[in-house]
């Protein structure tokens, strides 16, 4: 007997494209039938069964209304990228009036997206989805209520999570009217494959809206658990653990034309629950005033980060930095500006056992429309650093460094023939003299025509030290090809480069080769267990070097055959 998911692949209107959108007035024996090929982990926290659930109670009871239509947008793909259908809402802050074309039995909405992976050869017998996403959504008067199970993604600050992606569940509540409103959010996610105890992440957000949006205030909390097994034996290799905790005021009184933004942060991280150390903390602060108009956007921000702020994610702003950084954009028909300053320091905590480095840096973009298929750019950049606070033993620095560089690209149908050139000066101002000086010149064809992508690059680069009156020139040759073959079954990446630095000394010069090979062949028909699709591959790697001066000449090469089974679960 097949499956509901056997069924459904097989249908007509799945024919072609390979994804499924279902928009319903659900009842709920539709729901449960939706629920029944979803792959999620069994990690979901119970609160947000219940919320479904709840939902589920405030059906009304009407006959069920389907219809299939095509979607385009990727695995987890953001929601403000997939064009809403008539039988959805869009679920945001301020906009939970019905409209008046609007009925009673019109208040519940049930959405249901899913998407195999593309009828090929290679995915015979795979009936497991790629992306699934099952929502509910309830609205009443004043208030609004929302469910997802399946593939989500979480955009926060970028202080807090910029982006999370991952298999788990959600559940939204707000209310408001004439202006004011307010939404509490929860979210849990099992990794971004939804599989093991690898990576488990919670959190939770609370924010009120006044005025039509014209000032936002927000809560963010987050808290996360990865596992430093590869294995996934949670908890026995121990964990890392973090959490961070966000408050964010946003001002916005002009529609856009001028705001403010101010952002608070705290953090507390675990490299290894597992031995005696306790958890780093600390703080992370962000002020941002800008707007714009239809030709000209303006910033300025102010920012500072403690040396031991770290988010579980790996991502987040650049530790123990101080700064304020100045934007301006103009763009016209033909031409665009950009003009960017920016002073920014180190050592925060003004520890005496090392300096404090202040860089200052202007940048000045100018970019031109006026050729077809040739895009031109050019770029001015100045920066200076300077130390201060030096610890006894320690020597001053005061350098700055000039630098213009240019671009140009001729884009012709598969072709992309890139041109780039860059000129650069540095300058130690305590000894009033040249340090050195770099030339740079690139070559960026690239051609495209699917299955295949061919990227080749030359470039030369020449430094010259001026304390020693010692010119360095290094040329440099790549050459990468992407593609498939087979029906689109082998998919086969292959890169080379070869390397040669001269500096015109006896027995100076250095050569250096490289190269990496990598297929991969999928075996579906052998592993029909499996929810991902496993793989055949070959991986090999060579690099060879000569160094003329030490008479010494090494190779490395590695051959390695993977098996990938894919997940059981």
């Amino acid at each position: 007997m097949k499956s509901d998911g056997d069924s459904l692949r097989n249908s007509p209107e799945f024919a072609r494209p390979q994804s499924l959108v279902i928009h319903m007035l659900m009842t709920i024996p539709t729901i449960a039938a939706s629920g029944s090929r979803s792959p999620l982990p069994l990690t979901f926290l119970h609160g947000h069964l219940a919320a479904s659930c709840f939902l589920l109670l405030l059906v009304p009871a009407h006959p069920v209304f389907a219809s299939f239509s095509e979607n385009s947008a990727g695995a987890a793909a953001p929601a403000a990228a997939t064009a809403l259908s008539p039988d959805s809402f869009a679920f945001q802050l301020g906009r939970l009036a019905p409209s008046p074309s609007e009925t009673e039995s019109g208040r519940f909405r049930s959405d249901f997206k899913v998407k195999f992976p593309e009828e090929s050869p290679a995915n015979q017998g795979v009936t497991a989805p790629s992306y699934l996403l099952q929502r509910g959504e309830y609205r009443g008067s004043g208030f609004g209520v929302l469910a997802e199970m399946g593939d989500i993604r979480v955009s926060e600050t970028r202080n807090t999570a910029k982006e999370i992606a991952g298999r788990g569940g959600r559940f939204t509540f707000q209310s408001g009217h004439s202006g004011n409103a307010a939404k509490l959010e929860t979210f849990a996610t099992a990794g971004p494959d939804g599989g093991g105890p690898e990576r488990f992440l919670a959190g939770a957000t609370g924010e009120i809206s006044l005025l039509q949006e014209s000032a936002r205030f927000k809560t963010i909390f987050l808290s996360g658990r990865e596992s430093l097994d590869k294995e996934g034996r949670w908890p026995d290799a121990g964990a890392r653990k973090g959490q961070v905790i966000g408050f964010l005021a946003v001002i916005d009184p002009y529609r856009g034309k001028l705001s403010a933004e101010a952002e608070l942060d705290y953090s507390a991280f675990d490299r290894d629950t597992a031995d005696d150390a306790s958890a780093d903390r600390d703080s992370a602060f962000r002020f941002k005033l800008g707007g714009g108009t239809q030709l000209s956007r303006y910033s300025a921000i102010y920012e500072k980060t403690g040396p031991r702020y770290r988010l579980l994610t790996g991502e987040g702003p650049a530790r123990d930095s101080e700064g304020v950084a100045l934007g301006m954009e103009t763009a016209f028909e033909l031409h665009a500006f950009e003009v960017k300053l920016s002073r920014y320091n180190d050592n925060t905590e003004k520890s005496e056992l090392y300096p404090r480095l202040y860089r200052y840096e202007g940048v000045v973009d100018y970019r031109f429309k006026g050729f077809d298929h040739i895009p031109l750019s050019l770029q001015y950049r100045k920066s200076f650093i300077d130390s201060t606070r030096e610890p006894l033993g320690t020597l001053s620095k005061e350098v700055d460094e000039d630098a213009v560089s240019a671009r140009a690209n001729y884009l012709l149908g598969q072709w992309d023939l890139g041109l780039r050139g860059g000129l650069s000066q540095r300058t130690d101002r305590l000894k009033n003299q040249r340090e050195s000086s770099m030339t740079t010149v690139t070559f960026l064809p690239k051609f495209a025509a699917d299955p295949v992508t061919v990227a080749p690059d030359f470039s030369v680069k020449s430094v010259k030290e001026n304390a020693t009156n010692l010119r360095t020139n290094l040329y440099t040759v790549n050459l990468g090809v992407k593609g498939s073959m087979l029906e689109k079954r082998l998919d086969y990446e292959m890169k080379g480069g070869y390397r040669k630095e001269s500096n015109g000394l006896p027995g100076g010069d250095k050569e250096v080769v490289v190269a990496k090979v990598k297929a991969a062949y999928p075996l579906p028909r052998l592993f029909r267990w499996s929810r991902k699709q496993p793989s055949l591959g070959i991986r090999g790697e060579y690099k060879g070097s000569d160094s003329r001066g030490e008479e010494r000449r090494e190779n490395d090469f590695s051959l390695l055959i993977t098996l990938d089974g894919g997940t059981f679960l």
